[in-house]
Parts: structure tokens; sequence; C-alpha cells
């Protein structure tokens, strides 16, 4: 089976992922290394799928918003609201459809592997996880996709954390691939915890997340804290202050190419709070805002911040 791993590998990597291991979750005992309980593992993987393929995604450190330069110019400066580039393509959708090839191509290539009665022409043999239920980074750090950064990131060698994160269950009996050693990728560097605004983490490594702009940002909690409004800058969505300094995305990180979910780096902040919920959900349909926990609410509340902190209000309480 080695020989069939490392094909699988090597085709995931030609299709345009940067880093690609492969876990064998029963191996897992209850808990292992604070990872993810067995029983959760059995519940969404299923017995029939043996091995999961995890992978990177880049999205790199290029302007993701290059040639939409043009949509921006009619906006008022202080109306401006920042999109991040992770989030100015559907780099979710891009990776499941990745996978999704993958697996048709698995399915035609292996179609005589019959492993324990698990047979590999079978489309429910190959199920995709990304943005789901399944804690993805957590898999990522048991197989050694790559290490947890002081930020809770994962930096892989490749790509740094640029990255998203998918996997893909395999009817195959496939070796783990081992997680990377216990030693710290950040072990002089705290160039994260300096950066960020609200102080949300902590230099021995995590954060905390009511500290964090991302996770008010991403629709969490009712409100925002006054002091955390008085940070918030003109993000709509997407903080990545602590991957802007980080030494291992400095270097130039090529991201994948996709016309998925395209958005702009500034929208006009005054104008999304003069649209109807349908609106802002017509607006986003397709792009990485448009998940459904991210509710127009919270959009709007974003909205309000940035217009706050640009001088557009006076009101930085939401």
């Amino acid at each position: 089976m080695d020989a069939l791993k490392e094909t699988i590998r090597a085709m995931a990597l030609d299709a345009g992922f940067s880093r690609v291991r492969i876990l064998a979750p029963f191996i897992l005992s209850e808990n292992a290394s604070g990872f993810i309980k067995r029983g959760v593992l059995q519940d969404r993987w299923g017995e029939s799928s043996p091995s999961l393929l995890v992978a990177a995604l880049p999205y790199g450190n290029e302007d993701a918003a290059a040639g939409c330069a043009s949509a921006e110019q009619d906006i008022e400066e202080n109306c401006r609201a920042y999109i991040a580039p992770f989030a100015r393509r559907n780099y979710y959708k891009e990776a499941v459809k990745r996978l999704q090839k993958l697996s048709q191509t698995f399915r035609r290539l292996f179609t005589g592997i019959n492993a324990g009665g698990i047979h590999a022409d079978r489309r429910s043999s190959y199920r995709i996880f990304c943005n789901s239920p399944i804690p993805e980074k957590p898999l990522a750090l048991a197989c050694g996709l790559g290490s947890q950064g002081r930020n809770s990131l994962v930096i892989t060698p490749e790509a740094g954390s640029l990255v998203i994160i998918a996997a893909m269950t395999l009817p195959f009996p496939l070796e783990s691939d081992a997680p990377e050693s216990n030693r710290s990728v950040c072990v002089r560097c705290g160039f994260c915890v300096e950066a960020c605004l609200t102080k949300a983490i902590r230099r021995e490594g995590g954060i905390e997340r009511n500290k964090c702009i991302q996770w008010y940002a991403s629709g969490n909690e009712a409100s925002v804290p006054r002091h955390i409004a008085e940070q918030w800058g003109r993000r709509l969505y997407g903080c990545t202050a602590c991957q802007d300094v980080c030494p291992h995305n400095k270097k130039p990180i090529r991201g994948v190419e996709t016309r998925e979910g395209i958005l702009p780096a500034y929208v006009d902040a005054r104008k999304l709070l003069a649209m109807s919920d349908e609106e802002i959900k017509t607006f986003f349909k397709g792009t990485a805002m448009g998940l459904s926990w991210l509710k127009p609410k919270h959009i709007r509340r974003s909205a309000r911040l940035a217009l706050a902190c640009a001088g557009g209000s006076q009101n930085k309480s939401i």
C-alpha cells in the first residue's frame, strides 16, 4: 500500500494542493494528543473509510483582489470596508471542487481494489470535509500537515499559514503520516503576539477568542465590547494582523487560481447598511462570506464598526 499512498499524494499535489498527508483515524486513542475524541471520528467518518487525505490549499500572499481596483474607485475613502485576502475568493469551494475531481479519478483508476470489502469505485467512499463540522485543524496537526503557531493557526512548510485545510475519506487502509515534532515553530518569535491589536494571542500560545477581532467578524457573540470595537479598523471581514508579521508567510507564496466567489479588497460600508437581508445574501452568495452562519446582521455590524473607525460614525459601541 506504500506505492498506492505515494501515488495518491502525488496526484493531490499535481491538483494544486501545496501539502498532502494521510491519516488513519482509528489508530487515535481517546483524546490522543489533545486532538479529537475517537467517537467523534467514528460518527463523522464511518467504518467504511479507513484513511483520510488531508490537504492544504494555498491562497498565498499575492493580491487576490488584483483586477478589482476599478470597482473600488467610486467608494468614498471613509466608507471603504476591507475584506482580507483569504476571503476574496471562495477557496473552500475551490478545494472541494479539486477533491471532487480527484475522487472521480481515484474511482476510475482504483476500481479493481477491494480492501476488506470496501470498494474503491463507490462515490460514497470519498466524503469531503472543508469548513465542516469536522475540526480540520486537529486532523492536520495529527498527520503532520503542519505545526501549530502561537496564533493557533496551522503553519505548513511550503505555504506558511496562508492555506485553507480540506480533507477527503479514502477507502484504502493506508499507513498514517507522522505528526510534526513537538518542537514549536515559534520558539523565538513573538511577532504575532505583539502585532495583535486586542492582545488576543497568548505568549505561551493559543487564542483568547473573546479578544479576537476575527471571532466577532465571523458572527460570534451578541455584541462587540467597546475595547475591541475601538481596534476594529476598516475591516469588514478578516483580521490578518498576526499572519502579516509571521516570518513563515514572508517568502513569496503563490496561491491557486480560482474564479470562485470573487470579492474586491474593499466594499462600500454605507451601501451595505442600506441593503435588505436578501440583498446582502445575494451580494455575497457563492463567496467565502456567503456561509450560512454569517448572517446579514453580522455583516452590518462589521460595516458599522468599519465606518466608526474610519470616522464615518462616532458610535463605537456595537
